[in-house]
């Protein structure tokens, strides 16, 4: 069976009673029983010594990679890398991971995660299951009604597979905590991870019962130049004017 190639895990505040009724009712609607549910990491309870001694900080004592990461946002990323130490202590090659407010739009049917799995090609790769910000046009693969893209920039974490070298490339650059979970155009650029997705997205947050419990502080200072980032969007706007883009219109 392919449920067996693979582990679930969802990220649930321990607090959280009615998200974690949801979940569970969204995975046996589509008949997934091999999952874990993850007591998440609650950064609003967390101490201010707790989260500067788990925060990045660089010889100057700041944070380039995000200057201002509220503490609900750290414990997000916290969350995230949490699953990810469990995971590669396993023998699954391949972890699909789940927040509480996930919500399937579509029956996940075993043509479309056999489809997944096996694009499974690169040493480092995440294929998203969610909204996607900027993809290529033309698809990697086709099948079960859906398009395997390459994806360039996308932002929520709420469903996603993730690879065994994927997960221990993200612990190693994103801890202690250098920015939050979903900035996968940072892990696309620092981590050499592949990034895929689907298109259509097959997974969405049930935002109407299940509000976000991470609140993100505004400020005006002003984010460091990384020189990478600039250059890896600098190499997008130049080709754009060769390839074709798309877009799940993310507001």
């Amino acid at each position: 069976m392919i449920d067996k190639k693979y582990k679930v895990y969802v990220i649930n505040l321990k607090k959280s009673k009615s998200r974690k009724k949801h979940i569970v009712s969204e995975l046996k609607k589509q008949k997934i029983k091999n999952y874990e549910i993850i007591d998440a990491v609650n950064g609003a309870a967390l101490s201010l010594k707790e989260l500067r001694s788990k925060t990045y900080k660089n010889k100057y004592n700041n944070n380039p990679w995000n200057i201002k990461m509220s503490p609900g946002q750290i414990g997000c990323s916290l969350s995230h890398i949490k699953v990810y130490k469990i995971f590669i202590k396993t023998k699954f090659k391949i972890a699909l991971i789940l927040e509480d407010d996930a919500i399937f739009i579509d029956n996940f049917k075993n043509n479309l995660k056999k489809l997944i799995i096996k694009n499974f090609k690169f040493k480092k790769q995440i294929t998203l299951l969610s909204e996607l910000k900027e993809f290529y046009q033309k698809p990697i693969i086709e099948g079960a009604g859906y398009e395997l893209v390459n994806v360039t920039n996308a932002f929520f974490t709420h469903a996603y597979f993730i690879n065994r070298d994927a997960a221990k490339s993200i612990i190693s650059f994103n801890y202690p905590v250098k920015t939050i979970p979903d900035n996968f155009v940072f892990f696309k650029i620092y981590c050499g991870i592949k990034i895929n997705g689907l298109n259509p997205f097959i997974v969405d947050q049930d935002k109407v019962n299940h509000k976000t419990t991470i609140f993100i502080k505004k400020h005006n200072l002003k984010k460091k130049f990384l020189f990478r980032k600039r250059l890896f969007k600098f190499k997008i706007r130049i080709m754009k004017f060769f390839v074709r883009f798309k877009s799940h219109n993310i507001k």
